[in-house]
């Protein structure tokens, strides 16, 4: 079809060309700015910032403390959320659900909020430090290494759980009664055949759960900055706000050696993927494989439960009593509490500024991911088009290097993202929305794609065959069968965006503050009671949309059933359907 001289075959070409140049300049850009900011130097470009910046005993440090947080912080994640995801996978353990919820709370609530918790625990006049000075022994801080990596560790559970749980409850149960058919007792079924099956998964969980700790900035920011501990991201956060002639570039040397790491752990991780892809086809199976004795069934249960609420519930009670104290660290006595640091905050032009930012952006990052991720993810299912695939790829980079990466990378390259082009969106809410959903969009795909997975494409030719239009067939059948799983994807991003402190570090602001730099200034300059009050607000907007949550899920499954209907009710009255139809 020729139209004022241009055809659709010729228009195409030109379509896709301006995509993938889309593509390039908004994630491959930044990323590719950096690498060359890291290798500028006055006179061309060499490795001297390289050579100068590894020869100094504070980039060694860094680095060092940067491999051992995340080794030992991966290890105890490891332990416990395999520990967990058997426990819940495969035993007769009573009240599943919650015990799933308690563990999966670290993934909900924001790190620098469960460090401010736990710092409350652990107060120098708390009541564990009180104890073990009655007993004679030495307080517990958080300000040092160990701390650093057992906030680390308790915060990333929720992600070797999830993985693990997944594939143990995969194995199928015939391989167990097949190795117990041949002489096997239980234990050495489970050594031999689920351990080894399930190995992938478990080496992939760990990969993802060093990959977070080395990325994560707020506990190391928290914990370790006043303790003199650095560590890689905030070294370069301390370099990028520094005014030396050389920060820029050293923080993007510091920044390249971080994401090689980052990058050489996500090809490995793919690797264990891969490995465990023959399991991936086979459904969940949730039935109870191992029957533990009623006593010890009971005590295990006990244990199970009290230490989850010890570990994310107990230090959370600690933070809210805290911010209703009048003089931080005097105790929680009646003539102590009051709500005066709310009214505080609440008062503040700054923190109501943050909070409507954060809000702001949130929901705008969800926006475009939404629609940007389920359109990628329609085409990619239903088109298998080529272009869609470079675009998850891409947004898999962007998502893969540290956050603190992507900031620096943002302001290499928005400040000119073409030559003569300057947007002047830096200090503004432009850029964050950018950041953000450049960090972000990757979620967004993975969720729509599964959604667009579970739709047969015969629900859609029924629908058109009945007689119902393109519109019909999307805002009547389409969106309610896929809208649970996006949305739920879209909470996804906008819990973290809305409570999101890396990016915002470095990309806010005088009048662009969120609401997690708004926690860590207060943090930084002392005001810890402004600091736990706005945390316990963060929590309370992060309980409610949980709330919010579950009802569009409650919701979105009676519009599933409901479009379910319509379907059949078109199918036994179309005659095309009927003669085709299985």
């Amino acid at each position: 079809m020729r139209k004022n001289g241009i055809t659709r075959s010729s228009l195409r070409p030109l379509l896709y060309s301006l995509f993938y140049f889309t593509i390039f300049l908004v994630f491959l850009a930044p990323l590719l700015r950096l690498l060359i900011m890291s290798f500028t130097l006055d006179a061309g470009y060499g490795f001297s910032h390289y050579t100068q910046l590894l020869a100094e005993p504070r980039t060694q440090r860094a680095i060092y403390n940067t491999v051992i947080m995340g080794v030992c912080a991966t290890v105890f994640s490891v332990v416990l959320g395999f520990f967990f995801a058997f426990l819940t996978s495969y035993t007769d353990l009573r009240r599943k659900k919650t015990a799933e919820i308690l563990i999966l709370m670290p993934f909900i609530v924001p790190s620098y909020i469960i460090t401010l918790s736990w710092t409350e625990v652990l107060s120098e006049n708390g009541v564990i430090n009180h104890g073990l000075a009655l007993l004679g022994s030495g307080p517990l801080t958080l300000y040092s290494m160990g701390g650093i990596i057992f906030v680390q560790g308790v915060c990333h559970i929720p992600l070797v759980y999830l993985i693990v749980k997944s594939i143990l409850r995969r194995i199928p149960v015939d391989l167990e009664w097949a190795s117990m058919a041949a002489g096997f007792s239980h234990p050495q079924t489970l050594f031999r055949v689920n351990l080894p099956l399930a190995a992938p998964a478990v080496a992939g969980g760990a990969i993802l759960s060093f990959l977070a700790t080395i990325d994560n900035f707020s506990i190391p920011a928290f914990l370790g900055i006043p303790a003199g501990i650095p560590v890689l991201s905030t070294y370069i956060y301390e370099k990028a706000i520094g005014f030396g002639p050389s920060s820029f570039s050293d923080a993007a040397v510091l920044s390249v050696l971080l994401s090689g790491i980052a990058i050489s752990g996500a090809l490995i991780e793919g690797v264990f993927v891969r490995r465990s892809r023959g399991l991936e086809s086979t459904g969940e199976n949730s039935s109870v494989r191992i029957s533990i004795p009623k006593g010890i069934r009971s005590w295990l249960e006990w244990c199970l439960f009290g230490g989850l609420i010890l570990f994310n519930i107990v230090p959370l009670v600690f933070m809210l009593l805290s911010s209703l104290q009048k003089c931080y660290g005097l105790g929680y006595g009646r003539g102590n509490l009051t709500l005066e640091n709310f009214r505080v905050l609440l008062s503040n032009s700054g923190v109501i500024s943050s909070i409507i930012n954060s809000l702001y952006l949130a929901a705008v990052a969800c926006s475009f991911c939404i629609v940007i991720g389920f359109a990628a993810a329609y085409l990619k299912v239903r088109k298998n088009d080529r272009a869609m695939k470079v675009l998850e790829k891409s947004a898999s980079l962007t998502y893969a290097i540290p956050g603190m990466v992507l900031a620096l990378s943002m302001i290499f390259h928005w400040v000119e993202p073409l030559p003569g082009i300057r947007p002047g969106i830096y200090g503004t809410l432009t850029i964050l929305a950018v950041a953000y959903v450049t960090r972000y969009l990757i979620l967004q795909i993975k969720g729509s794609v599964n959604a667009m997975l579970t739709v047969e494409p015969a629900l859609e030719e029924a629908a058109l065959a009945s007689g119902r239009g393109p519109l019909s067939l999307w805002t009547r059948i389409m969106i309610p069968l896929v809208l649970k799983p996006v949305m739920a994807s879209a909470f996804l991003i906008f819990i973290p965006a809305m409570t999101e402190l890396t990016l915002s570090s470095i990309l806010s602001a005088a009048g662009t503050k969120t609401i997690g730099l708004t926690v860590f200034n207060f943090h930084q300059a002392g005001d810890y009671n402004l600091s736990i009050a706005m945390s316990a607000i963060i929590v309370v907007f992060i309980l409610g949309g949980c709330v919010i949550s579950l009802h569009c899920e409650k919701e979105s499954g009676r519009r599933k059933e409901n479009a379910h209907d319509r379907i059949e009710a078109g199918a036994s009255v179309s005659p095309i359907w009927n003669d085709t139809g299985p």
